[in-house]
């Protein structure tokens, strides 16, 4: 499974070169990555078929029990295959399809992404895991959908799916983490039906899930988003809407009906739902000319079918289910691939421009009919076993089952009036007014329709084989308790086979009064005026209205102000915050002895501050902050802190040159401020108030002993644990490396993003005293060459010391940044990227790289990531630490250097 996996996300990121490389012959090479995964799964289908499971697991975040859990039993071998197969053939598609266009590359880099995040979500076993793969599954949708975003109806569709999903999703957030309070365990194989129906949480886990659930598979009233979504490419309409993305609901209420599926609750909801969507899709269905729309919305009726057999919790009932969800994939995935055959090949996806396509598109002519004939339910394909079944299992519900049997022969029916639409009404008939001359399409675009559709066909024929290897384990994965399964295409005349029989009457004379039945539905246009879409643009206009009114009460342009209001509410909350920590029995800490060196840091750090807020010259002002800074970092010295006193007096030198460049480049200003007397005393009311509330605040919060003696455990295991002396050090690149990891990532992307937006047209003509480094004394000038020399130097042994002694990656980055500074500032820009050689960015790059790989090891060794590994040369320990530690040194040097350099470029 994690080999599938790993192999589908390493060729989502070498698919936009190879789009680049190959053009559209990339997509034979790409779908080499899902047809693995198809050939794998079906390997597993043995073990799977003889009712065990395949469960892999790596560890994701163990200290709150997280893990990458995956688990492969019959519901997700399912839809592993179908994610995979049909997906292979769509990548083949996509690259005939989309091969004129210039983001070719791009388009299968998302379409990859969602495979792998699909992938994902059916195998994941632990609740949270599942969850994040979920999301992933809207946000490539959301790229997949707005792939061509030069057009504003699929920017809209796009938005739209995004916010109706991603609502959806912060709800099943919410059910799922209850869910694994109720449950008191974190992964689907550990829940019990026993531990959830009942509880007190039962109804709050019920509601959110299925608000997830039904947003994704856009059940009513969440279903406008499915059909707008056609705006995408033919293969995202494909493969997305109609055999993955829109199925990850049901997969999940399929998932938890084993345990969720025993109170009456939640079959009614589902069954009534269900039906309802089933209906609305249908009828909307024969309303459109556009051969996608009448797709998407046949698709909404068969999802609010598989919604209603869930609900059914019946034997045939939930067999109809897994035999409906296979058979929709196969013949709605080649239906969608056909019609986009047909709009590439005529121009047109209008039903009133289309008609005898069989003579000039043969082939795909051939798959449409064999797809279609499985849609409508004709035997002997696998559609028409599903309607038996789907007939069988609602009838065993008893009264209930018999309305809901009505709904289901009303929509079976105008499924196949549809499914005539797209066959007999496309290909049979006179010839059409298209808008180009037809042609046969090449091979990868009709393969794909030609397999699924011969597929629907075999599985129908031969279905003792489906039973035995597919559909069997699936059932009982979904199912309370143990099913017989029994699939057949005869069973003899029962009431199913007579609602079937009805179904095809009904299905038949509404296809030939379908312009009567149009006629009749347009005159309903009061109930069509009141769309959804409708609904969503005015709740959408009325969102933007109120925000823009709360953005005007407080978004009124004054700085002052709103510092002004941050900090009255900050000093407010500090307060009550200190307040009750007294109450519950806080205790200021105990003051430590006098050190002179201590007062005459805080004394420097004070006057500073004060400079600043009194000064006026820019130059003064910077320096004065600077005076405050190095006031701090001698107060850090003197309590014994030297790798932080350290860091302060870098970050304060480099802080100092980068404000005074910045202050300089800015055009002159006059210096506002508040003139009125009685302002001013708020304003220092406010300051003071802030400074002693959060002073309060840090003092009883430092004031509280460490949970579990914390520092305690630091100091006892930082030598033997971690073989150095410098806890501090130990902490950052061993214990603690993971957190170390995102903040260097933090300083390289913000380093990165701040160069981009300083950078300047090389094209300029250099000017300025930075461009030619004119020092006055060129004694000054001489001696900053051995400085800097000297400052790389020491900063290279505080990054070798800094696992014992005070230094470190961090530490020695910034020193060896003041050296190239000092480069910079005496020699030009251009003399200091000549001297480095590698551009700081590619630096960065190579540290951010190498932290990272020191995790590998650890992996590699069936250990956490970025665990320790160590070897002993000589008794010398020689660790993944220093590897992580160099990496943090470059990326600090290439991030911060980047910055600086392309600021003093621009001040050029």
């Amino acid at each position: 499974m994690l080999n599938a996996l790993g192999l589908i996300g390493l060729t989502t990121l070498l698919a936009p070169w190879l789009g680049r490389v190959l053009d559209a012959r990339a997509g034979w090479l790409l779908a080499l990555a899902p047809l693995y995964g198809f050939v794998w799964l079906l390997g597993q289908m043995p073990v799977i078929a003889g009712g065990g499971a395949v469960v892999e697991s790596i560890a994701w975040i163990p200290a709150l029990d997280v893990a990458l859990s995956f688990r492969l039993d019959g519901l997700s071998l399912l839809f592993g295959l179908l994610v995979t197969g049909i997906g292979t053939l769509i990548v083949l598609y996509a690259g005939s399809y989309l091969s004129d266009h210039h983001h070719l590359g791009r388009f299968y880099a998302f379409l990859l992404g969602f495979m792998a995040a699909m992938l994902g979500l059916v195998l994941a076993d632990d609740l949270i895991a599942m969850f994040v793969f979920w999301e992933l599954t809207s946000i490539s949708s959301y790229l997949l959908i707005s792939f061509q975003h030069e057009r504003a109806a699929s920017r809209r569709a796009a938005l739209q799916a995004l916010l109706i999903t991603g609502g959806g999703g912060l709800a099943l957030l919410a059910g799922l983490i209850l869910l694994g309070m109720a449950g008191d365990a974190w992964q689907f194989s550990a829940l019990s039906a026993a531990a959830i129906e009942g509880h007190a949480l039962y109804p709050a886990i019920m509601i959110l899930v299925l608000l997830g659930c039904f947003t994704k598979s856009a059940q009513l009233p969440f279903h406008l988003w499915l059909p707008n979504a056609m705006e995408a490419p033919t293969p995202v309409s494909a493969y997305l809407h109609s055999a993955t993305m829109v199925k990850a609901g049901v997969y999940l209420m399929a998932r938890l009906n084993p345990v969720m599926g025993g109170e009456d609750g939640w079959g009614s909801i589902l069954v009534v739902v269900g039906a309802a969507t089933a209906l609305v899709g249908a009828v909307l269905a024969l309303r459109q000319t556009d051969l996608k729309r009448i797709l998407a919305y046949t698709t909404v009726t068969v999802l609010g079918q598989l919604t209603m057999l869930i609900g059914t919790n019946t034997t045939y009932g939930l067999q109809a289910f897994v035999i409906y969800l296979l058979a929709h994939s196969l013949y709605k995935g080649a239906l969608f691939m056909a019609v986009g055959a047909v709009d590439h090949a005529t121009g047109t996806r209008e039903l009133v421009r289309l008609g005898g396509l069989i003579r000039f598109m043969p082939l795909t002519g051939a798959a449409v009919a064999l797809a279609a004939f499985s849609n409508a339910g004709l035997p002997p394909f696998f559609g028409f076993i599903a309607k038996e079944f789907k007939y069988a299992g609602l009838i065993e519900l008893g009264p209930l089952g018999w309305a809901t049997t009505g709904v289901m022969i009303v929509t079976n029916a105008l499924l196949l009036t549809a499914a005539g639409l797209v066959f007999i009404r496309t290909f049979l008939g006179r010839q059409g007014a298209y808008p180009r001359t037809p042609h046969e399409v090449s091979l990868p675009m009709w393969l794909g329709p030609m397999l699924l559709a011969i597929g629907g066909f075999l599985l129908g024929a031969f279905n003792n084989v489906a039973e035995v290897w597919l559909v069997d384990s699936a059932v009982q994965a979904v199912a309370r308790g143990a099913i017989p399964v029994n699939l057949y295409l005869w069973g003899g005349i029962t009431p199913a086979v007579v609602a079937s029989m009805i179904t095809v009457s009904l299905g038949a004379f509404v296809y030939l009064k379908r312009q009567a039945v149009r006629h009749w539905l347009a005159r309903w246009r009061r109930v069509w005026q009141v769309s959804g879409d409708l609904l969503w643009d005015r709740l959408l206009k009325r969102i933007f209205i109120i925000a823009g009114q709360v953005a005007d009460r407080f978004q009124h342009g004054s700085l002052r102000q709103h510092v002004a209001l941050l900090a009255v509410v900050g000093a407010v909350f500090a307060l009550l915050g200190t307040v009750l920590a007294s109450s519950h029995g806080a205790r200021l800490p105990t003051a430590s002895p006098l050190s002179w060196a201590a007062v005459a840091g805080c004394a420097l750090a004070v006057l500073g501050a004060a400079g600043a807020a009194m000064m006026r010259e820019r130059i003064a002002l910077v320096t004065s902050l600077g005076a405050s800074g190095l006031g701090v970092g001698l107060f850090f010295l003197a309590v014994g802190a030297p790798d932080v006193a350290i860091t302060q007096i870098m970050v304060e030198t480099l802080t100092v040159i980068f404000l005074a460049m910045v202050l300089n480049g800015l055009p002159v200003v006059q210096v506002t401020g508040a003139r009125n007397s009685r302002r001013r005393r708020v304003h220092l009311a406010v300051s003071i108030g802030f400074g002693l509330a959060l002073t309060l605040t840090i003092l009883i919060a430092i004031g509280q002993p460490l949970p579990g003696d914390l520092a305690a455990w630091y100091l006892a295991n930082s030598l033997p644990g971690g073989h150095g002396a410098n806890v501090v050090n130990v902490i950052l690149v061993d214990f603690r490396a993971f957190d170390t990891l995102g903040e260097i990532l933090v300083v390289a992307l913000a380093g990165l993003a701040a160069a981009l937006l300083l950078h300047r047209d090389d094209n300029a003509p250099a000017q300025g005293k930075l461009a030619h480094a004119e020092f006055g004394s060129v004694l000054l000038r001489q001696g900053l060459r051995p400085l800097a020399g000297l400052l790389l130097l020491i900063s290279l042994v505080l990054l070798w010391r800094g696992h014992n002694l005070p230094g470190g990656g961090f530490i020695g980055g910034l020193v060896a940044v003041c050296a190239a500074v000092l480069i910079a500032l005496g020699y030009g820009v251009a003399q200091a990227r000549r001297m480095l050689r590698v551009p700081p960015s590619v630096v960065a790059g190579v540290g951010l790289a190498l932290a990272a790989g020191a995790g590998l090891f650890g992996l590699a060794d069936a250990r956490p990531f970025l665990g320790s590994a160590w070897l002993f040369p000589g008794g010398l320990p020689l660790g993944t630490p220093l590897m992580f530690d160099v990496g943090v040194f470059l990326t600090v040097f290439g991030a911060v250097s980047h910055m600086l350099f392309r600021l003093m470029e621009k001040e050029v």
